[in-house]
């Protein structure tokens, strides 16, 4: 059974507009948890961390 072209195109991109697609998509949840923590300073400081943890492991993957 193969996955749907759009999902595998979104979890691992072959083209520079799903790279795009998959950047603003973990920036936007990214904003949207810290969002919705914002009233705690660590979780916020969590979520921001993790974020930029998933951003810079796909950096490193696109210089792969």
């Amino acid at each position: 059974m193969s996955a749907n072209p759009a999902t595998s195109e979104l979890l691992l991109p072959r083209t520079d507009a799903g790279a795009l697609a998959q950047v603003i998509g973990v920036v936007v949840l990214l904003a949207t948890v810290a969002l919705a923590v914002r009233r705690e300073r660590s979780l916020v400081t969590l979520a921001v961390g993790v974020g930029m943890v998933v951003l810079g492991a796909m950096g490193l993957r696109t210089l792969h």
